[in-house]
């Protein structure tokens, strides 16, 4: 049987369909580029945004198609709009043959050979306890790997579907966790990312309470072969002093924190129910500056949430002048039915409005990032190569996540490259590729970024 996995929304439901094609290619199954080819389409979702559900319910009529011509075809539906809508798509698509959870990818097979025996069904058992540093796995990158850390979100954000979709935090073993990246680094991976709906909070429920990423990324660090440590996403109140010092000390951590911080209006954040003001916000970017060396900072903001006065969006856009955010991941707010903001009697800013705001932070972001781009004109950095893009040229980045275009070969991939840049945009920087790989450890030499004046 050959089959096909289409991923939607976040680096989790990427890691989670490695894990499942993993999982389907030891049974035998053979991954196909083309889903008409396939007897077994899977749609792993995102419900995160209206938008991605709806995308969902069009991919499920377009694969549906595919029935027509070969009735075996197994039509699966997992993800986390597949938890919020339950029941739902089965009654709605009758193509459908099974849906499944966020918490039990790893009994994919089990549910296959179900639905291959004529069964129709939904199945949201909790399989956590299942995941494991051996379980197989189809990276989509063949030097940089995906490892979940931490399940679920305790926060209930008012806006957010997360914690209903992916239930409480659960954090993984310790121990397993670094037997993971241990595997990847035995089969010549350099870089890992850390993943978690709060990645910061993991081995909270471990029974101290106290957060453990730090001494994760610190094991982490020791095995051999790792290069670069990565992790996301974090939420701001639970970043510790601890953490911010592993970054700024750990050679091999890379010197970048992605910071949603939503709004820059306390009153706002009240209504979000994020756990922290704006002032707070402050001193923490205060805290990661002053530490970790050549740091670069992102963030997430919604623009028009229920209640935001021409006042609070001003207090939004002084924040983002004030940090000057590498980039900014922007939304327009859309309630989210299941979510408390959705219960607010009104939605009170226009449409118009909305896009209004949305178009004047991309702007002041834009040259922000110019402006902050300016610095690595004519420099010599550093990248890890990671592939080619769609027009032809070859990408990679810095240890501070700075994207990185230039002219090079395949062979490349995975491996160091010193690059001069040549021109700056607003987001990537444009160079030419002067050396080959190195052993040399440029953090050590200079912990902001390896930069040759």
């Amino acid at each position: 049987m050959k089959f096909y996995i289409k991923t939607f929304g976040c680096q989790m439901n990427v890691n989670e369909s490695e894990i499942m094609s993993g999982l389907l290619t030891r049974e035998g199954y053979e991954w196909t580029e083309n889903p008409e080819n396939a007897n077994l389409i899977i749609l792993n979702t995102c419900a995160v945004r209206e938008k991605a559900e709806n995308k969902m319910h069009g991919a499920i009529g377009e694969y549906g198609k595919f029935k027509n011509k070969n009735k075996d075809l197994i039509l699966a539906v997992g993800g986390c709009s597949s938890e919020k809508e339950r029941d739902e798509i089965l009654k709605r698509h009758k193509k459908v043959n099974f849906i499944f959870g966020t918490r039990n990818v790893v009994d994919i097979v089990n549910m296959v050979n179900r639905a291959k025996r004529g069964e129709k069904f939904s199945d949201f058992s909790d399989k956590l306890s299942d995941m494991s540093h051996d379980l197989p796995k189809m990276p989509n990158s063949l030097h940089h790997a995906w490892v979940t850390i931490q399940y679920g979100c305790n926060k209930y954000c008012s806006y957010c579907i997360v914690p209903y979709t992916r239930g409480f935090e659960k954090s993984r073993d310790f121990e397993d966790i670094i037997n993971e990246v241990k595997d990847y680094a035995k089969k010549g991976y350099r870089e890992i990312t850390f993943l978690g709906q709060n990645v910061d909070s993991y081995g909270k429920d471990f029974g101290d309470g106290k957060p453990k990423l730090d001494k994760l990324i610190k094991e982490a660090a020791k095995v051999e072969g790792i290069e670069r440590i990565w992790f996301m996403t974090s939420y701001p109140s639970d970043i510790t002093d601890e953490l911010i010092d592993t970054i700024a000390k750990e050679p091999k951590a890379a010197n970048y924190f992605h910071l949603p911080v939503q709004a820059g209006s306390n009153n706002m954040l009240e209504a979000m129910n994020r756990k922290y003001t704006k002032e707070q916000f402050y001193k923490l970017v205060h805290r990661v500056r002053s530490k970790v060396k050549g740091v670069t900072l992102s963030t997430d903001i919604i623009v028009g949430f229920p209640g935001e006065t021409h006042e609070d969006y001003l207090e939004t856009l002084q924040l983002i002048k004030d940090i000057r955010f590498e980039k900014v991941n922007i939304a327009e707010y859309s309630p989210r039915e299941g979510t408390i903001a959705a219960k607010f009697k009104e939605d009170n800013v226009s449409k118009e409005e909305k896009n209004k705001r949305l178009m004047e932070i991309v702007e002041i972001e834009k040259n922000i990032g110019r402006e902050e781009n300016e610095k690595y004109a004519e420099k010599i950095i550093r990248v890890i190569q990671e592939g080619k893009t769609k027009h032809g040229m070859h990408f990679g980045r810095t240890i501070n996540n700075k994207v990185v275009m230039f002219d090079s070969i395949d062979e490349y991939n995975g491996k160091y490259v010193d690059v001069k840049i040549r021109r700056v945009s607003a987001g990537p920087l444009y160079g030419q590729k002067i050396a080959d790989e190195t052993q040399v450890d440029f953090k050590k030499e200079d912990p902001t970024l390896k930069i040759f004046d």
